[in-house]
């Protein structure tokens, strides 16, 4: 397996010592950045922005789609955008660990989607769980959503919500953590 594939099966990697993580994670992750510099200090109405997503997400992004700076993503080819997304500005998204992003998905402004966390007795040590965000949800405004998470299809996550568990389809859920409101109509 090579270390995406690890990182995707959820297996532990120590970010100081496992060698493919050090260089091959760790240029995808340089490479994420840089491109997400270069898209957060270029204004916003240029022409350039589409130019920069297609390098950022390797002409991988549906032109359907649209993200709109400033945004964070560590590991854009972790990424997987469906047609008719729209993300929202102060977009964060550590995607080691797999995100994929059905169709017709909208997420608010500053929501964050986190694949990677630390193992508690050895902060060097990071492990991976993937998020995917079913067709036509919708993340509300500083929404986060924390690894190995699916938000069901119709599913809607409150603004402020921190999500630690599977969102059913057609449901609404908010608060930290996130709890059942009710049923999408």
């Amino acid at each position: 397996m090579n270390i995406y594939e690890r990182m995707h099966a959820g297996e532990w990697v120590n970010r100081l010592t496992d060698t493919e993580y050090s260089t091959t994670a760790k240029a995808e992750m340089q490479r994420s950045l840089d491109v997400c510099f270069r898209l957060n200090t270029t204004p916003p109405s240029s022409p350039e922005i589409r130019d920069l997503l297609d390098e950022l997400f390797e002409g991988r992004l549906p032109a359907s789609s649209v993200l709109t700076p400033p945004m964070e993503i560590d590991r854009a080819k972790c990424l997987t955008v469906g047609e008719n997304v729209f993300i929202n500005h102060g977009f964060t998204c550590m995607a080691s660990g797999g995100v994929t992003i059905e169709d017709g998905v909208m997420i608010g402004p500053e929501a964050a989607l986190i694949t990677a966390n630390h193992d508690f007795t050895d902060l060097n040590r990071l492990q991976f769980k993937p998020i995917v965000v079913k067709k036509g949800a919708w993340i509300g405004a500083r929404a986060i959503i924390l690894p190995g998470i699916t938000v069901g299809e119709g599913a809607v996550v409150a603004s402020g919500a921190v999500v630690t568990h599977d969102v059913p389809p057609k449901t609404i859920v908010g608060g930290n953590p996130a709890q059942f409101i009710k049923n999408v109509e």
